[in-house]
């Protein structure tokens, strides 16, 4: 019977010491404003609270505990990026007011004992914030995909420089959570590496490629002596400069005056042979109508839409009749629209050496292998129109000066004509048919004079 009694002893104090029952404080912060002082030979985490008053003994283990959460580190690695981050920053705390109590409680049974009784608080977590600080440190990691790039340079091969897509990632923020989780709760620093989830590049070097490919290119020439003239060339070079690597996205409109800009000495054109009115004059930035032409053409080649386009007084020699385009500052302007659903770019470049403008168009070449090939001719010549003669007081009597001569008007209608893959004609399709009228003479004679009898002046 004394042993029985002796078991149940034992066992009651076993149960005492890890257990304790119920303290006489409903919570940490009752025991501290009733001013509960622990009991003798009592250590928590290896500090000596004997004899503390909890408070003072919270403060110094928490400082403690603060400062061992704050120095376990966890550095979490993906692709080139890191974060570093605490366990304390990540929700992680201790238990260190539950174990406060049991050693008040256990001081309530035992006040007093002959060995040290050890307590040991660990560490827990919370939960939200460590979902929350995860999903940050996913969002600080992840890594958007890049998309391939091209950037028309002349230069290059095919006009343009290529550079490749690049793949992303997203890290999955739960599954980090949940290893984060166990690196603080063992209590140890740690090197992460989380899952992640490939995230490919929309827009890859391929489709780059397919979407800058050369559609067609146009060329007209200025080897005579006419079109050749150093002053117009110049201004030829200067605007096939500015509309040099123009982009125009899908929808978007082309307007050759807007950026070649106003034609005038302060924005650095030269004079040269221009067409005014049905004169030849010399004017700024003459020969540029050379350029907009060649860009007319190889517009129609492209199969985009033309919206503003007007043909010179009569034909010229650098492009077959009805192929034409004038702009003039101010005045008749060439403009037209990318109809394809990616963008193109115009490249424009002039030999001086073989005296020739060239404007390519890049984009998505026409389905099937399909191209386009202009063709015009003059279906009508107009009547011959009379010259009109005006009597110059400022002319001395006998003399004419010839304004303008006349010249014979005429219609044209100018044809794209659609071929397929292996060269076969496909279709043919009227673009315009053109009149360019007839224009009548101006003669000014001296007084007493005529048109038929009256010497040209030099």
């Amino acid at each position: 019977m004394k042993r029985v009694r002796l078991v149940l002893i034992l066992a009651l104090g076993i149960v005492l010491v890890s257990g304790c029952g119920k303290s006489e404080y409903a919570d940490i912060a009752e025991a501290i404003r009733a001013g509960a002082v622990l009991g003798e030979n009592i250590e928590i985490d290896e500090m000596d609270v004997s004899g503390m008053e909890v408070a003072r003994a919270r403060r110094a283990l928490s400082r403690e505990k603060d400062a061992y959460l704050a120095s376990l580190q966890y550095e979490v690695h993906a692709g080139e990026g890191s974060v570093h981050v605490s366990a304390a920053e990540l929700g992680a705390s201790s238990d260190l007011d539950d174990v406060l109590l049991r050693a008040l409680c256990l001081a309530q049974y035992y006040p007093s004992a002959n060995k040290a009784r050890e307590f040991h608080t660990s560490v827990s977590i919370d939960e939200q914030k460590l979902k929350k600080q995860a999903e940050n440190i996913a969002a600080a990691l992840n890594v958007a995909p890049q998309n391939a790039t091209a950037v028309y340079d002349a230069r290059a091969e095919g006009g343009f420089l290529y550079t490749e897509s690049i793949e992303g990632f997203s890290v999955d923020a739960e599954r980090l959570a949940d290893q984060l989780k166990i690196a603080v709760l063992a209590e140890r620093n740690a090197s992460i590496e989380p899952y992640i989830d490939t995230i490919p590049a929309e827009y890859t070097a391929e489709h780059a490629r397919a979407d800058t490919q050369l559609i067609t290119e146009f060329s007209t020439s200025f080897k005579s002596a006419t079109y050749g003239k150093a002053n117009r060339v110049f201004n030829i070079a200067k605007a096939a400069e500015l509309i040099d690597g123009t982009t125009i996205a899908p929808g978007e409109e082309f307007d050759m005056n807007a950026i070649l800009g106003p034609r005038n000495a302060e924005n650095g054109w030269k004079e040269a042979t221009g067409i005014r009115d049905a004169v030849y004059v010399q004017e700024y930035g003459g020969g540029v109508c050379q350029v907009s032409s060649t860009l007319y053409n190889a517009v129609l080649m492209a199969d985009l839409r033309v919206t503003d386009r007007t043909h010179h007084s009569w034909p010229l020699g650098y492009v077959d009749i009805g192929r034409d385009a004038t702009i003039s500052t101010g005045g008749p302007n060439f403009k037209f629209q990318n109809t394809q659903e990616v963008p193109i770019t115009i490249g424009a470049q002039t030999d001086k050496e073989k005296k020739k403008i060239t404007i390519s168009v890049y984009g998505r070449p026409l389905a099937d292998g399909v191209t386009i090939q202009i063709s015009s001719k003059k279906v009508e010549t107009l009547p011959e129109p009379e010259t009109e003669v005006i009597v110059d007081e400022s002319l001395a009597p006998g003399i004419q000066q010839v304004v303008r001569e006349p010249r014979r008007g005429s219609v044209a209608v100018t044809y794209k004509e659609y071929y397929d893959a292996n060269g076969n004609l496909l279709h043919k399709e009227q673009v315009t048919k053109d009149k360019y009228r007839s224009i009548k003479g101006i003669t000014h004679v001296g007084p007493g004079g005529s048109a038929t009898s009256a010497e040209i002046a030099p």
